[in-house]
């Protein structure tokens, strides 16, 4: 038991010196190293977190400047390929007029045989010939004949420039040759009289088919039909060329073929197979000829088809620059369709679908191996015929996979569709079945490669009617090609960073070994005082605590700060001893941190190239200022500057546009930016009204274009102008100048001004009025049901009725292709569907007339609404009068959501018709499955039904499937006497059109 009156007075002032003097020391000082060594690893830490959550912010800056250029350059990339294909398609439209012209022109001379051989001499062409090239049996690839040597012209000492290197532009050969492999005269009989020819010198008959080119032309027949001045126009007819390796031809893919390595024997295919046998085929012209009104016989022109196929094998997508040979293997390339959707122009020969030249007979096309499959099971062993009865443009998909059979006997032929394997084909077809042209993008070999097409129009004879025309252009192009620069600007920014970042993190290390060493010398001076301090007054001890505690603690505040970005913050250190020494240290770091700070955010802010502010730095101008007006200038035809002269000499350009445009903003308190490759704005803080705008906008454009644009260095003297949009909205003033910069564009003009009144400028508007119009129309009673009769063609008193919605705006009654598509984007179109079930659900309960009601698969697969049409069927009782339409054209995702629904109905004894139908995807498994007691045929094939055309074959053959499972048939779109009695040829069941009556507001 410790007693403190059994000891000394001296062992009592040991234990009380102890007890008050060295233990508040020890401890003082053991809190004192704590704290030192707390700051250390508080520093690290914090200094870490800056360093990643800095770099982390930089990046994503980065990625999104990087990411909206990309967006950018695809938009910009996309209207150059559009329009480049539908320039391609209005030259083969011309193309194909001027043989119209040749035809009827000769037609209306003399014909004998001097006339044809003068006229045959007269018409020629230039076509492009392919460059030479010679198989590398070392590289086992395709090389080019000639060497093309990069020559060094000059090496320059100034040390701001290296190296210049010139090539010598290669040339395309092109070669004269004859328009037309024949041209002949016939008599009515069919025995040729006149002929000058390539294809046969002889004088046939060509009323047999077997004395026709390849024994495949049947114009004799065709011909007869021809009024004066009327022209008969051919398909693409040629030999097939067959190859069993697609891609380079070389040693390897001929050995794993089973072939030998005999390039010359299979089909030609660019820089893939430069020796391979090319496709030699004619498209045949044919008319009457007259005199005095009395039928002379018939004049045919067979155009040699490599004039057709010059249109698109040379074509580079990317440039403007013709290719000396073509070469799919790039991925960038051009080819053409005929209005069939078979292949008559590709880099590839033995993609072109082509004819036997023993049987006359067209050789079948590539398939999938699903087909394929089919194909074997199926009785017909005649494959051409077996595809008439297989739906085209089938489920195409990227997992289907080719037919391999096919490939191993050479026979892929392309027919776009039947291609199941290629989804390609139904894109091009959804775009154009419109007449429309445009792009989209598709996945392909695991790439994304933007697609574009355009209609070829010609519409002479058998293309009078269609919305192809002649046929197709398509052009494809990979999209990593058009945003290269994008990547590898963000390669470079990416490689700046991790330097930066590499000199920050090794300025953070050693300032922290400062620190460590710093701490460590001051934990044992710290050890040495407390052992002298022992002896010291504790007073003092408590000071040189309270002192190095008050000081520590500002460190301490020091590093909060620098771990919220304040970076300005400094410690006032008051001395120079080993704290301060640390808190120096700090104060050193802080400021460092600061500079590499500003360092980055300048390389962000600021335009290395042009000096001008940058993209990031306008969005923070107008997030943090108040910006009125803003000025988008986009320098005409840029691109071309580079491709002729070098991306030297186009940086020369934008340096001088930019210094012009600078010194400009001063004088007009404005400010500039560099945004995008050859993109510049001017900002102001002020509203500018329209005047002010155009007196800028002229100005500026005086200014440009009295600027001389001129650098010896890049052998360059040219003049510039521009194309400007201007905004003056708060909320979206670049969107809205760059919609003003393209509407300027499309129209030539200098300038525009975003202007909302004008439609190509604000197309959203006119989905959000009738998004308004349908919300008003539903809250206000305006969805309304119109009906029209259906005609039972055995018993006309049977009285039915298609129920047909509408929509009532101010007194007008709206067509549901107005806005029933809106509705289905705007989520309102299920609302639609309840309105329509209800309101006719109601009228027909008081008739005993049989009505249909129009759904979708949508419907179907909303749980919502097949819910209120069960209620609704409980309430009104109309099951076994009610038939529901199910549009063909919609595709079903699931369903087995879909089978539940139908089978409840049918219980019901509800029926279902589908609609429409011939005009979508014609899944006959799927419909086997519904097993639809109606088929309503698609009213495009009745409108244009007469006797004998495409269309009367179409329906017959529907007919007959129909009828072989017992199913009911209607006919929509009757609209005329001459349509019904056409249908008078088939067994069909009901009739409905406005020959009969249009859709009115009641029921009879």
């Amino acid at each position: 038991m410790f007693n403190f009156n059994d000891y000394t007075i001296k062992e009592k002032l040991i234990i009380v010196f102890i007890v008050f003097k060295v233990l508040p020391l020890t401890i003082l000082s053991a809190l004192g190293i704590y704290s030192f060594m707390e700051i250390d690893k508080l520093l690290k830490k914090s200094s870490i977190k800056i360093v990643k959550q800095s770099k982390n912010s930089i990046k994503n800056t980065t990625n999104i400047v990087i990411s909206d250029s990309m967006i950018a350059l695809n938009k910009k990339s996309q209207s150059n390929l559009e329009e480049k294909t539908k320039n391609i398609a209005a030259n083969v439209a011309s193309f194909l007029y001027q043989r119209d012209a040749d035809i009827l022109l000769l037609s209306s001379l003399t014909i004998n045989q001097r006339n044809l051989q003068n006229f045959y001499n007269q018409k020629k062409a230039s076509v492009y010939i392919a460059s030479d090239y010679i198989y590398d049996e070392i590289n086992h690839k395709w090389i080019s004949s000639k060497n093309i040597s990069l020559k060094t012209t000059k090496i320059y000492t100034n040390k701001k420039f290296k190296n210049f290197n010139t090539i010598k532009k290669q040339k395309v050969k092109t070669k004269l040759i004859p328009l037309y492999k024949e041209i002949s005269f016939y008599k009515a009989n069919g025995k040729e009289i006149y002929k000058i020819s390539t294809l046969s010198k002889e004088l046939k008959n060509i009323s047999k088919k077997n004395n026709t080119y390849l024994h495949a032309e049947d114009y004799f027949k065709k011909a007869k039909k021809l009024k004066k001045g009327e022209i008969y126009i051919s398909k693409v007819i040629g030999e097939y060329i067959a190859s069993p390796v697609i891609g380079n031809f070389t040693r390897e893919k001929a050995k794993k073929a089973g072939i030998k390595f005999e390039p010359t024997k299979y089909g030609y295919a660019g820089k893939e197979n430069p020796l391979g046998k090319k496709f030699n085929g004619i498209i045949r012209f044919v008319t009457p000829v007259y005199k005095n009104s009395n039928l002379q016989g018939y004049l045919t022109l067979a155009i040699d088809h490599h004039h057709i196929m010059n249109f698109t094998d040379f074509v580079d997508p990317l440039s403007s620059n013709s290719l000396d040979i073509s070469d799919a293997s790039s991925g960038n390339y051009a080819y053409m369709w005929d209005n069939d959707f078979l292949s008559i122009s590709h880099p590839r020969d033995y993609f072109i679908m082509g004819y036997n030249a023993k049987t006359g007979e067209v050789v079948p096309p590539w398939i999938d191996e699903n087909l394929a499959k089919k194909f074997k099971q199926n009785k017909e062993k005649d494959l051409n015929k077996f595809l008439k009865t297989q739906p085209i443009f089938f489920e195409q998909s990227l997992d289907k996979k080719p037919n391999k059979e096919q490939i191993r006997i050479g026979q892929i032929g392309i027919d776009c569709k039947y291609i199941n394997f290629a989804p390609i084909c139904k894109g091009w077809k959804e775009v154009t079945k419109d007449g429309a042209h445009g792009s989209f993008l598709n996945y392909w070999s695991n790439i994304w490669k933007l697609s574009a097409v355009a209609p070829i129009p010609y519409y002479t004879g058998r293309f009078k009617n269609s919305k192809k025309g002649f046929g197709l252009i398509t052009m494809g192009a990979n999209t990593n090609e058009f945003h290269k620069a994008a990547i590898k600007t963000k390669e470079h920014l990416a490689s700046v960073l991790e330097k930066e970042y590499a000199n920050i993190q090794e300025s953070i290390e050693s300032t922290s070994d400062k620190i460590y060493k710093s701490i460590t010398n001051q934990i044992r001076l710290m050890s040495f005082i407390t052992v002298i301090l022992i002896f010291v007054v504790i007073y003092v001890a408590i000071l040189i605590s309270n002192n190095i505690s008050r000081r520590v603690n500002k460190i301490i505040i020091g590093t909060q700060r620098l771990k919220n970005k304040n970076f300005d913050y400094q410690i006032k250190c008051g001395s120079n001893d080993e704290l301060g020494e640390l808190c120096n240290s700090f104060n050193s770091m802080a400021s460092f941190i600061k500079k590499l700070n500003q360092g980055l955010e300048e390389k962000l802010f600021k335009d290395d190239l042009t000096g001008l502010s940058s993209r990031l730095s306008l969005y923070k101008d107008i997030k943090e200022n108040e910006v009125n007006s803003l000025l988008l200038f986009d320098i005409n035809s840029f691109k071309n500057i580079n491709d002729y002269y070098g991306t030297q000499a186009g940086n020369f350009i934008l340096k001088r546009f930019a210094k012009v445009l600078k010194e400009f903003a001063s004088l007009h308190d404005m400010s500039p930016y560099r945004i995008g490759s050859d993109e510049f704005i001017l900002l102001s803080n002020a509203k500018l009204s329209d005047k002010q705008i155009d007196s800028i906008v002229v100005n500026l454009s005086h200014l440009i274009a009295s600027t001389e644009f001129k650098s010896d260095k890049h052998s360059l003297n040219t003049t510039i102008s521009f194309t400007c949009g201007a905004s003056d909205d708060e909320k979206n003033l670049i969107e809205y100048a760059d919609l003003a910069l393209n509407e300027a564009k499309n129209k030539k003009y200098l300038y525009m001004i975003y202007n909302e009144k004008n439609p190509n400028m604000n197309k959203h508007t006119e989905y959000i009025l009738w998004k308004q119009k349908i919300i008003y129309a539903v809250e206000n009673d305006n969805i309304v049901p119109y009906f029209q009769p259906i005609i039972d063609v055995k018993n006309p008193q049977n009285k039915k009725y298609e129920c047909l919605i509408r929509m009532i705006d101010n007194g007008n009654v709206i067509s549901p292709y107005m806005f029933l598509n809106i509705a289905k984007e705007s989520r309102l179109y299920s609302k639609l569907t309840e309105i329509m079930i209800k309101k006719t659900f109601e009228i027909f309960h008081h008739s005993d007339a049989v009505f249909s009601v129009n759904i979708s698969i949508d419907d179907i697969q909303n749980n919502q609404t097949v819910e209120f049409i069960q209620e609704q069927l409980e309430r009104y009782d109309v099951g076994d009068r009610l038939i529901f339409e199910i549009l063909e054209s919609e595709e079903i995702s699931n369903f087995d959501l879909v089978l539940p629904f139908i089978k409840k109905m049918k219980a019901k004894g509800v029926r279902f018709a589908i609609d429409d139908f011939g005009s979508g995807y014609s899944n006959f498994s799927y419909m086997l499955q519904m097993k639809p007691d109606l088929l309503k045929i698609d009213g495009s094939l009745i409108k244009n039904i007469t006797e004998n055309s495409d269309e009367y074959y179409v329906v017959d053959a529907i007919v007959k499937f129909a009828k072989s499972l017992d199913i009911k048939l209607v006919a929509e779109f009757v609209s005329t006497k001459e349509i019904l009695d056409t249908l008078d040829d088939f067994d069909i069941d009901y009739m409905q059109g406005y020959y009969f009556s249009e859709p009115r507001e009641s029921i009879d």
